[in-house]
């Protein structure tokens, strides 16, 4: 109970779980007791840091290096990024419209402050990740959500909304936004002058149609990206943010501020990685791979409608036939199997109960060993 003269949390500062994060703490515990947990609930990569960053980090600690970096990053890391797009996409991009970040979680709070006010509207597509709403409402700004397959239905909006957000490829349900739709969604936002931010840190994940960064289509949006997964550096806390001439001096104003910089050593060492894209290509070719051992495994199991994964490392299962809500099965099925899942409510707060997100990511020896286990436990239940 709460003594009447505490202080109490801001209301601002209520905002949902990220449930994932608790699956994790039990599926610990259990690994603390010596038992073998299958960890399909993380959105964590490979861990194949390539070995020329890992490197790279050693010989930098051995140097006396200055403390502090500017706070839109290194020059010799936006270069290497700006270089980067001309050689994947085709795309050139000035390294001054390049800002580094602390994970891309650091670049959308700094989008949103810079181009949101309390009391704004912003839509987002559903099933999403549980970040952008969370972050938002802590800013007193609301969210209005629509199903991902009505994008065109967004001319139809009744809400006065001030931005759109995109996540492509998808995460929980593993969707590649084609090039008709992404165009639709630039135009649209061109002429409504709605603030369009392009969450990008799955690209390079694909394994049917290439994706399409908004940035092919001009320099009106503000793309969001990471180093955490493509590029198998999680731990190192690195993002970036391409942000249009008129918001940079807000932007960096805000950096400034928050965090003043990233890390060197992380900076200086995330150069590397862009001579490491053979290594990174791999691991997309193994992430494809567990891919069709999970689908072969729920194709021969009653959890037989699930999303068709065209990049990212999840697929959203429809679990509806099962009669039970999300958040019960992912808990019966960790302590009966072992096999960690993420419930669907972290991704979307109206169907959320019937749907279970799953990571491929893993080592395939463990996928191929967990799902096995997953489709008899399956069948045996439902």
């Amino acid at each position: 109970m709460i003594k009447k003269n505490s202080h109490t949390p801001s209301k601002r500062s209520d905002i949902d779980k990220f449930l994932v994060m608790d699956v994790f703490a039990k599926s610990s515990n259990i690994e603390k007791n010596g038992k073998k947990v299958f960890h399909f609930e993380l959105g964590e990569p490979l861990k194949k840091t390539p070995i020329r960053v890992i490197n790279k980090a050693k010989d930098i600690l051995k140097q006396n290096l200055s403390g502090y970096t500017p706070s839109n990053g290194i020059f010799e890391l936006r270069l290497a990024i700006s270089n980067y797009y001309l050689y994947k996409h085709n795309i050139k991009i000035n390294p001054d419209d390049i800002f580094i970040t602390v994970g891309s979680s650091s670049a959308f709070l700094l989008t949103f402050l810079t181009c949101f006010d309390p009391g704004d509207t912003v839509l987002v597509f559903s099933p999403c990740y549980p970040a952008y709403r969370n972050m938002l409402k802590s800013l007193n700004i609301n969210v209005v959500e629509i199903p991902m397959e009505n994008i065109f239905n967004i001319r139809n909006q009744k809400k006065s909304i001030r931005g759109i957000i995109l996540s492509s490829p998808n995460n929980p349900t593993g969707k590649v936004i084609n090039k008709q739709e992404l165009e639709f969604l630039y135009d649209f936002c061109e002429q409504k002058k709605l603030f369009l931010i392009s969450d990008e840190i799955y690209h390079g994940i694909e394994f049917c149609k290439k994706s399409d960064s908004i940035l092919s289509l001009g320099n009106f949006g503000i793309v969001i990206n990471s180093f955490s997964k493509y590029f198998c550096m999680p731990g190192w806390r690195l993002g970036w943010a391409v942000v249009p001439k008129n918001l940079q001096n807000n932007f960096l104003k805000l950096a400034q501020n928050l965090y003043i910089s990233c890390g060197n050593v992380a900076q200086l060492a995330a150069v590397e990685v862009f001579k490491c894209l053979d290594d990174l290509e791999r691991n997309v070719q193994i992430y494809k791979n567990n891919r069709d051992i999970v689908f072969n495994c729920l194709e021969d199991s009653s959890w037989n409608d699930f999303t068709r994964s065209e990049g990212a490392f999840y697929t959203f299962i429809n679990i509806s036939k099962s009669k039970r809500n999300s958040i019960y099965l992912v808990k019966k099925i960790l302590e009966e199997t072992s096999i960690a899942l993420t419930p669907g409510n972290d991704f979307d707060k109206t169907n959320g109960d019937k749907f279970v997100r799953l990571s491929f990511s893993s080592e395939t020896q463990d996928i191929r060993k967990g799902m096995l286990i997953l489709r008899d436990w399956i069948n045996k239940n439902y």
